[in-house]
């Protein structure tokens, strides 16, 4: 049982590394990303950061190489 744990790699899969990345990198904010059947759920605090990123969905997408569709949600 642990050789076969050990062998395994818990990273998130890239492109919720890279929404989170980019979210940090461009706006200093800490966000959370979740996946659900065919989309990513990208999470942030403040709905004014929302709306932004919402602005900037197409360039979010392209930027982070998405092939799923984005959600994006304030709290």
């Amino acid at each position: 049982m642990q050789d076969i744990l050990s062998s395994k790699s818990y990273d998130p899969p890239e492109p919720m590394a890279l929404l989170k990345e980019y979210v940090q990198r461009r706006y200093h904010r800490d966000s959370t990303v979740r996946q659900e059947r065919d989309c990513l759920i990208l999470t942030v605090r403040g709905s004014s950061l929302a709306a932004t990123l919402q602005l900037e969905r197409e360039r979010i997408i392209e930027a982070c190489n998405l092939k799923q569709k984005l959600v994006i949600r304030g709290r």
